[in-house]
């Protein structure tokens, strides 16, 4: 049980980067084409959704580990998924935003789990 609420840790924050990433011009358009540009709900939306799974990944990592180990273990998530994505991007965006999916999906299905236990 203690693994899956690390792993939801894990993938609400690499869901919440990548999500603000793609609300970037220059990632957006590594995957849509150059010179392609989110519209503006998009980009607003993708913020949005970004920035509610970071404060997910916080909240649950606070509700597992207590808040100042919760704070340190949310950074460490944050980091690691930073240079996973900074690894993948320029190389592999198409694959990394498949991740992204993936682990989302992941991570609903981790949170649903949780709550059932």
């Amino acid at each position: 049980m203690e693994l899956l609420a690390n792993f939801l840790v894990f993938a609400l924050c690499y869901a919440g980067l990548s999500s603000l990433c793609l609300a970037m011009d220059r990632h957006y358009a590594d995957l849509h084409g150059r010179g392609a540009e989110p519209p503006a709900p998009l980009r607003r939306r993708l913020q949005w959704t970004g920035w509610l799974a970071l404060a997910a990944g916080l909240a649950w990592a606070m509700h597992i580990a207590g808040g100042g180990y919760g704070l340190v273990y949310w950074v460490g998530s944050l980091t690691g998924c930073g240079l996973l994505l900074i690894w993948l991007l320029p190389y592999a965006p198409h694959q990394a935003m498949r991740l992204a999916r993936i682990i989302g999906g992941a991570a609903v299905l981790a949170a649903v789990a949780l709550a059932l236990l």
